[in-house]
């Protein structure tokens, strides 16, 4: 074996010492250090946005790389609209960055109560209605033996429920007594619309609704009523109740598409 001085092993020693530090470092730095960066670096306190203003909850929470979201509105008196009230998560929790913040913000809209409209006739229940915010929805019309024709027989919600302004009351308005008789009216070649209501004032159900090609003719225009599979002219006598099929136009698109 040749010689080797001893400078030479120092030397030997001492890059060997270097190189085993040297991989030692890389694998700190990888290990431990490069993850605790990258892991941290994710991560966020979130702010206390609660009592803030919407506008500078958004600035604040932007500028963590977070995400505003308004997920509820709720009367408060005591502070401005559009303060924030709750928060989700809660202050000062660590959130990893585009993390989405729920908050419930403050409104002076009070829930408006729902008025009994029953008794009314269908004019004053609506103006009632909108005096408080509160707007007609679906209108259903059936006979009754107390409440005289034109007169509200029920609402849906009843009186003391809350609703926000601008939701709907669903009213059932009076037919008047049951005859004995009702008399199919007059709908041929009017909008479905328009057929619709005088069909339900009649005292009649519609059933099915089909429709057939008439492209001479707007969508929608009634062509006929059918009442148990025999077509029924105005003037026809059915009894309350009695559900009938309508008949109204479309147009066949296949035509217009190979224009």
């Amino acid at each position: 074996m040749p010689f080797i001085s001893s400078n030479k092993k120092i030397v030997i020693k001492t890059f060997g010492l270097i190189f085993i530090i040297f991989i030692l470092i890389l694998l700190l730095f990888d290990k431990i250090i490069m993850p605790f960066y990258i892991h941290h670096n994710k991560e966020v306190i979130l702010p206390d946005i609660i009592g803030k203003s919407i506008s500078e909850s958004q600035t604040l929470l932007k500028s963590k790389d977070l995400k505003l979201i308004i997920e509820d509105k709720k009367p408060d008196v005591t502070v401005p609209p559009n303060v924030v009230l709750i928060q989700n998560p809660s202050p000062n929790s660590v959130v990893r960055k585009g993390r989405r913040v729920y908050v419930i913000l403050s409104t002076n809209e009070n829930p408006e109560f729902v008025p009994s409209i029953i008794g009314n006739s269908e004019r004053e229940a609506t103006i009632k209605l909108n005096n408080i915010g509160l707007k007609i929805g679906f209108i259903e019309r059936d006979f009754s033996s107390y409440f005289p024709e034109g007169v509200v027989i029920n609402q849906s919600p009843l009186s003391g429920a809350r609703l926000k302004k601008g939701e709907l009351v669903n009213i059932t308005v009076s037919l008047g007594k049951i005859p004995d008789e009702v008399i199919v009216p007059d709908v041929e070649n009017k909008n479905l619309e328009i057929a619709k209501k005088d069909i339900e004032k009649s005292g009649l159900k519609i059933r099915n609704i089909h429709k057939l090609v008439k492209n001479d003719l707007l969508p929608n225009t009634i062509l006929g009523i059918v009442f148990e599979n025999d077509v029924i002219s105005s003037g026809t006598l059915l009894k309350p109740g009695d559900s009938v099929d309508i008949y109204i136009s479309k147009i066949d698109t296949t035509l217009l598409n190979d224009n």
